[in-house]
């Protein structure tokens, strides 16, 4: 069976887990400031002993709680803090993600002779791809969505060299553990199973036993689920109902915000070019998306993988193109549809294309090793470009947050608990340690400095300021009519400030 590899061989994945860990620990160890998501795992993972509804309604990210209820649990074990706990949380899914990729790409390759590197290859690829890297260093649950998801993507290359129960089983879990993180999970669970129709070489009858093999896990989790919130119709279904509501009225959401915005499109063009605009927007779109797919996957492996699918590379049966082709498909549905919807793409959300798209990368790269006698430099300068690409995400060449850490330190140790105190910045109120579970609810209130305009400021007996250097002209009314002398200002280099005042009171 594919997949299955002599001791020497798992050397390879012993060695890759062993840097997947050692570079999980190095980015979360230069990380300053954790990510303001961050914040909302951490506090509801700690109010999950006062009950999962508790810890649901905290904030908006924890309505889908398994990845604060896994922080909570390792605290509990380990005794850990809960970034550290999360930290060890996240690098084990980063490791998981790691050695799916490598599998994945062996199981591609199969048994034969001219791919004999190809998870060392494969190892070093994901080791060195800068975006997932990057992300190592935020507490976010998408991290867990990406090994399960790319489980998933082996346990089917499984299933369908050898149509057993069990990986049936296996890639319906895995999935189904990938929901409990990101709701996108679902709509793998409920499309792939699809592709299995367009196998033509297979009767119908075949065909209608791989799919009910495919979705018996799903079925019988949804009956589950269903008599499950009959019987406590009080529960929250989390975020299901999003997906609910993207299913029966996604596209009329698409379309809603599409005419408004060609109808902004149409006040910029004026009157000779109002007509284009629909074509505007959709060419503006386009490139938007197709610039962020290729950034996300980084420009070296970018070229790479349209080098290795122009010189036909990846070659492999007929099913494993569907089923890699499939999940790029509904990935590119999902994020280009939230395009639509929000005119904003996070990188992170395009991550489970990228590690997709990241699988023709290491054919590419042995091929260019196979032609290393005959022309050395192509090779010589697509690894020079590899590496230097992954450095930005391995290393923090910004500039510096741990100002706003030591800004919410001192606020924590030089301000009374019965103070009043007014921050803009969520990252500079959770490390003073005032706001307790009311941080988000205060968040929200506190996020303009208008908040504190026009003689405000006066109710707090504390101002703890964020400004960044772009923003001091924007915010230099507000700090005219304050008119205090900071007792204490913590900045970086590039001259971003926590400016901290003592009111009048």
């Amino acid at each position: 069976m594919y997949g299955v590899k002599s001791p020497s061989s798992s050397f390879v994945y012993w060695v890759a887990a062993f840097f997947s860990l050692l570079l999980s620990i190095w980015i979360a160890s230069q990380e300053t400031v954790i990510n303001p998501d961050a914040i909302c795992y951490l506090q509801s993972a700690a109010i999950i002993k006062q009950g999962i509804h508790a810890a649901m309604n905290l904030c908006p990210q924890a309505k889908w709680p398994f990845y604060s209820l896994l922080i909570a649990g390792v605290v509990s074990i380990t005794k850990l803090s809960y970034v550290v706990a999360a930290y060890a949380v996240d690098s084990i899914f980063s490791l998981i993600t790691v050695l799916a990729f490598i599998a994945i790409v062996a199981f591609i390759a199969g048994e034969k002779k001219a791919y004999s590197s190809i998870r060392w290859v494969a190892a070093f690829v994901i080791l060195l791809a800068h975006e997932f890297n990057a992300v190592k260093a935020y507490i976010i649950r998408d991290h867990g969505f990406w090994g399960f998801y790319l489980l998933s993507i082996l346990f089917l290359l499984y299933y369908f060299h050898e149509p057993r129960w069990r990986y049936a089983l296996a890639w319906s879990i895995s999935l189904l553990v990938a929901t409990l993180f990101r709701i996108e999970g679902a709509i793998f669970l409920l499309a792939i199973p699809f592709i299995t129709f367009f196998e033509s070489k297979k009767n119908i009858i075949i065909r209608c036993k791989v799919f009910f093999q495919l979705n018996s896990m799903t079925w019988l989790v949804g009956l589950a689920m269903s008599a499950w919130f009959l019987f406590h119709p009080s529960y929250s279904s989390g975020r299901l109902s999003e997906l609910q509501f993207q299913l029966l009225h996604g596209m009329m959401f698409f379309e809603q915000n599409f005419q408004l915005k060609t109808a902004g499109f149409m006040n910029v063009l004026g009157n000779n070019g109002a007509r284009d605009a629909s074509l505007v927007l959709i060419l503006t779109l386009l490139a938007w998306y197709v610039l962020s797919v290729i950034a996300n996957l980084s420009w070296i492996y970018s070229a790479l993988f349209i080098y290795s699918g122009w010189k036909k590379l990846l070659v492999t049966t007929p099913a494993t193109r569907w089923i890699l082709w499939s999940y790029i498909l509904i990935n590119v549905a999902v994020t280009a549809l939230f395009l639509g919807q929000n005119m904003f793409l996070s990188k992170r959300y395009l991550i489970a294309l990228s590690l997709v798209l990241m699988l023709w990368v290491p054919f590419a790269l042995i091929y260019l090793m196979q032609r290393w006698r005959q022309k050395k430099w192509p090779l010589i300068v697509v690894l020079l470009c590899i590496v230097f690409s992954s450095l930005g995400g391995i290393f923090n060449f910004g500039y510096s947050k741990r100002y706003v850490q030591e800004a919410g330190r001192w606020l924590a140790v030089n301000v009374p608990q019965h103070a009043v105190v007014y921050s803009n910045d969520l990252q500079v109120m959770y490390y003073s340690c005032h706001f307790g579970n009311q941080i988000f609810d205060k968040a929200q209130a506190f996020s303009t400095l208008e908040t504190i305009a026009h003689g405000r400021w006066k109710k707090y007996d504390y101002l703890a300021l964020r400004i960044d250097q772009k923003e001091l002209s924007s915010a230099s009314g507000v700090l005219q009519e304050i008119n205090l002398t900071p007792i204490q200002i913590f900045h970086n280099k590039r001259g971003d400030q926590v400016r901290i005042y003592r009111g009048h009171s």
